[in-house]
């Protein structure tokens, strides 16, 4: 089999395009840092399927998630590709253009490799229609060693511990927190993350239009965004390179989905002996523990299945333990097969902390909110990191409510 992985960054150039539409199948996604582990995914699929099929990386999100609408709505919809679940799954199956996997749910169920909560995560309206490429927690990632030089003996387990350990870290000569704002979509990471450590419901209540993007919940939400700022606890914003101030040890903490733990690997910061993880405590001891849950989706054009019923095969590989394990083998991440190795102490770490605190979990902003509104909105965020002031904090949150209430007015 022939499998070719092509590359593209903000524009898709001509002889791209014509050598994916050369394959059987091209299995399309926008994960930056992934692609030795999708390479290993569509060597597996074309082999268990006789499929030739080839990757196509498209970047950043934004455009991806035009380019795969733009062609749904041409009729054209990719045969497979990335998603998001959630608000955004269920739109996209809305378009008639997505594969039913009930069948391969039931059969994976049955093999013990997934459990009936996971299928959930990947339904609409109690049908499957679309399969894990990866389920993971967010905690923060420190670097040992800079917690070591700064005196710190264990991980934050309350606020003002959580706020000590970023002084002593600035005082040591490290930036307490990694936090970009690129590739047009982390703009609603510490945005998500100070919700839910103050008002976990409260976040809820703003992916359905019950709570405003201007109001006290948000507010305290922002001052403290701000505060944070202001103490110097953030690196620029503008860095491209969304690891490089983690990977030369310049920030000693990152905010962000434990998959991220095989791209420092990669850059060598090992999981476990390098690198360590901890949720963030909630900003009040009575808030409830909450941690935030994303679920990445692989989906399947129903048009492709019909015509390629070898593509049901390529499907059942990617849910099964042998890919599971070579994804966590190239990239560190985790499937959630539950017949499949943890693939770095990172995730290990989070299981027993999930396990021993048993925290609330609580879908990803990015998939809870209504997918028309997640880029105006997130487009704020971003604004608010490149200039974060109070000034412009009150700006954007009067901004997103006005984006808020003129679509939740028609709803």
């Amino acid at each position: 089999m022939k499998i070719k992985t092509l590359m593209a960054s903000a524009a898709i150039t001509a002889s791209a395009w014509t050598a994916a539409a050369a394959q059987d199948a091209t299995f399309y996604y926008d994960k930056n840092g992934w692609d030795e582990g999708f390479a290993a995914l569509i060597e597996g699929a074309s082999e268990a399927s006789g499929l030739d099929i080839a990757g196509q990386q498209l970047t950043p999100t934004d455009r991806y998630q035009a380019y795969v609408m733009s062609s749904i709505a041409g009729g054209a919809a990719p045969a497979i590709f990335t998603w998001w679940n959630g608000k955004q799954l269920d739109s996209l199956v809305e378009t008639g253009e997505i594969a039913d996997l009930t069948e391969l749910w039931d059969e994976a169920i049955a093999n013990g490799w997934f459990s009936e909560a996971e299928r959930e995560l990947f339904s609409v309206d109690g049908t499957p229609y679309a399969i894990p490429l990866n389920v993971a927690r967010w905690p923060v990632l420190y670097n040992k060693d800079a917690f070591a030089a700064a005196g710190i003996d264990a991980p934050p387990a309350t606020w003002d511990e959580l706020l000590a350990d970023a002084d002593a870290l600035k005082e040591a000569g490290y930036i307490p927190f990694n936090a970009p704002a690129v590739g047009g979509w982390m703009g609603f990471i510490w945005f998500s993350e100070l919700m839910v450590r103050t008002d976990p419901d409260a976040f809820v209540g703003l992916t359905d239009g019950t709570v405003p993007y201007n109001g006290p919940e948000v507010q305290r939400a922002m001052e403290i965004w701000t505060d944070f700022y202001e103490r110097g606890y953030f690196t620029d914003a503008r860095e491209q390179d969304e690891t490089r101030f983690m990977v030369n040890e310049e920030a000693a903490m990152y905010l962000i989905g434990e998959w991220t733990a095989g791209i420092l690997a990669n850059r060598g910061m090992e999981p476990g002996e390098k690198i360590g993880a901890f949720l963030m405590p909630p900003v009040d001891a009575e808030t409830e523990n909450t941690v935030i849950v994303e679920a990445a989706p692989i989906v399947f054009s129903a048009d492709a299945m019909e015509e390629m019923p070898a593509l049901m095969d390529a499907a059942r590989y990617l849910m099964s333990p042998e890919a599971g394990n070579a994804l966590g083998q190239a990239n560190g991440i985790y499937s959630g097969n539950l017949m499949t190795d943890a693939p770095n102490a990172i995730v290990s770490d989070v299981n027993a902390i999930i396990a021993e605190d048993a925290p609330r979990s609580v879908v990803r902003w990015w998939e809870a909110v209504p997918p028309e509104l997640q880029g105006d909105l997130v487009s704020q965020m971003n604004a608010f990191m490149l200039d974060p002031t109070a000034e412009n904090a009150q700006r954007v949150m009067d901004d997103m409510q006005s984006l808020n209430e003129s679509y939740w007015a028609f709803q």
